[in-house]
This record gives C-alpha cells, structure tokens and sequence, in this order.
C-alpha cells in the first residue's frame, strides 16, 4: 500500500473507530480517548486523529535518530493532545531541561500574574524606583526614565553588548555572572540610548525583573511562581538558579522537563486559561505575544516572547535550541531541548516535517 493509500485509509478510518467506540459506550470519541487515559494531564493519540501525518512525522524521528543534531527531546501537541513525543537515550519526561532563556518568557508570565494580582500596579512604573537602597552609578534622566516594559521589550538603552560571542570579553555577560550583586551589576551600566527606541538582547534585564517580582510580592521568585503558575498546571519539579543573593536568574536559571515547557504553552495557546481555570489574563497573554519591536526581518518581540510573522507563531527560545513554539492558527504547540549552537535543527523540524505534516 502506498503511503498515499495509507494516508486516506488513516484519514477514513481511525475517526470512524473512534465514532463507533464513542457510540457503544455512549460518549463522544474524544471524551473516550481521555478517559482511558485519566491518570495524566496529556493524553497522546495517533496523530490523524488530529489531522496530522503520522508518516511524516515518524520520518522525521528517523532523521533525528539518524542524524546527529543534538536534539534531546521533541513533543508536537496539536488540539490539546500529544502526537508525537521523543527523547534521546539520556533523557525521559520525568528529566529536567535547563531551558535557559526560555526562563525569560516565564518570568514575563509572572511579571504578568503579578499586574493581574496587584502587586505591581503597572508596566509603566519605574525601574530605580525599587531599588532604593542600591548605591547606583551612571544614573542620569535617561536611566531614570526606564520602566518595566523597556525591561519586558529589551528596549532598556543600558550599554549590553550580548551580541557578541560568550566567549568574547566584549560581551558583558561572564563579567556580569562573576559579579557579587547580579542586580547592582545591571543597574550600573550606562545608557547609550533612551529607552524604548533600540532593541539590545539583554538578560540582565530579565533578571532585574525577578529582582522587582521579589521586592514586589515579598516572596522568592520560585515561591511566587509555585503558587500561581506551577502549581495550577501541576508543575511540581521545576527548579530555579539564584545569584549571590538570592535573586532566581530570571533570564536564564529555570529548569523544566519538557511537557511541563509544553503545559506552558498550551496555556499561552489557550489565552491563559488551564483545564478552565485562568491563570494568567488574556489581555496580559494577547500583550506579551504581540510584537512590540521589529528586531530583523520575521523577528519581532513582544514581551520576552518572540513573534515569527512567517510562520505565524511566537515562541520562547533558549541557549543551544530550547524552544516552547505556538501556532495559535493551527492549535499547535511544538517543545524542543538540545544542545546544537551550529545548526537550528527546531527550524528545520518545523519547516521540513511538523508543518508540511499539519493540515
């Protein structure tokens, strides 16, 4: 049989076996798929079921497990359901990923739980004004003008030059780590633009806004983020580096496992809410994955979220290709962890197989 054949024979017959069943047991298909598999949150089920090609995609495990692109795991969702989920030999679903900066994007969904709650009245309030007590330098009207939001765009105007290889002392960021007070170490940069004009990827700035969550809320970061984020999606084994004094490293420091980066952006895909219960407010989500600032040609970025205008998806991407990807249009939500600063192996999986293989 021809993959063809195979393929209208998936697409004709599984939905009837699932009708059928539905019928005899006097539930509909999709409420008998998730009760047979009630002990978990993700339910994973044969990807035709969903309109995606099962051919496809098994293609494209055998390329990974061919090829050495460093991929450690893949997870497609599409309608809320599992269709394809991979790990390399080392990994499982239970292991977690140092995500890096997709730690930037949880920290904005915090930053946003936190507006929602009252804790911080808004985005337009001034940085400098939380850290009293910090002994800053190279203040000037410039700096004093820096808000939140110029935090969450990266549009800061503070001098951080992280375009540069981390290997390369030009780039402050291995300085910045070295330093006693993470904090300080940021707020003492000088500004070489106002903010709000220029795009400078800096995850100093994402640190400073866990710094600010903490002396908002009065709680550690983990603390604040178990409560109202991990724990209503049932995330009970993240994990989150702290600098010298105690500070979680909002850019850069979280660990996840994988289906709990994929919990994240299925929430983010159903505008914040979660088997029901909103936890993060649409207006906050809608805000945060809509582009802000036109950073390169199909690259914009919202608020610490990444927005590909070709693609139609936003995403939060981390060091060496970890990435939550959402496809809003086709209830698609694609995880990646690796480790591969060569190759961009979640490009080529989405455009050579996830989405020829999505309908």
């Amino acid at each position: 049989m021809s993959r063809k054949d195979k393929n209208r024979f998936k697409q004709i017959s599984l939905p009837l076996i699932v009708l059928i069943l539905g019928t005899g047991g006097i539930l509909p298909g999709w409420i008998l798929i998730t009760r047979l598999n009630s002990q978990e949150h993700w339910t994973t089920i044969i990807p035709e079921l969903v309109q995606m090609d099962s051919d496809v995609l098994t293609d494209m495990i055998n390329d990974v497990e061919n090829q050495n692109y460093f991929v450690y795991s893949i997870i497609v969702i599409r309608n809320g359901f599992i269709v394809t989920e991979w790990y390399h030999q080392f990994a499982n679903k239970e292991y977690n990923f140092r995500v890096y900066s997709v730690s930037k994007s949880v920290t904005s969904a915090l930053i946003g739980i936190a507006i929602d709650k009252g804790y911080i009245e808004s985005i337009n309030e001034f940085v400098l004004d939380y850290f009293p007590d910090k002994n800053i330098t190279n203040i000037d009207a410039q700096k004093e003008s820096m808000t939140i939001e110029h935090l969450l765009t990266m549009t800061t105007g503070l001098n951080w030059p992280e375009y540069y290889p981390y290997e390369d002392n030009r780039n402050p960021y291995n300085t910045w780590k070295a330093s006693g007070d993470h904090v300080k170490f940021v707020l003492d940069r000088q500004m070489v633009a106002p903010p709000g004009l220029v795009f400078n990827y800096n995850t100093g700035a994402s640190h400073l806004l866990t710094a600010i969550l903490e002396r908002a809320t009065n709680m550690s970061t983990i603390d604040f983020a178990n409560e109202y984020l991990f724990e209503p999606l049932s995330i009970i084994d993240a994990n989150w580096l702290t600098d010298p004094q105690g500070v979680a490293c909002g850019g850069d420091g979280l660990f996840l496992t994988a289906r709990n980066m994929a919990k994240i952006g299925q929430m983010f895909l159903k505008d914040g809410n979660w088997e029901g219960t909103q936890i993060i407010s649409r207006n906050w989500v809608k805000a945060s994955t809509t582009s802000k600032i036109v950073v390169a040609p199909n690259v914009e970025y919202g608020y610490q979220w990444w927005i590909n205008p070709d693609l139609r998806c936003f995403r939060a991407l981390g060091y060496g290709e970890q990435q939550i990807n959402v496809f809003p249009e086709k209830h698609l939500v694609v995880v990646f962890t690796g480790m591969n600063l060569q190759f961009n192996f979640p490009l080529y999986l989405l455009e050579s197989y996830i989405l020829p293989a999505t309908t």
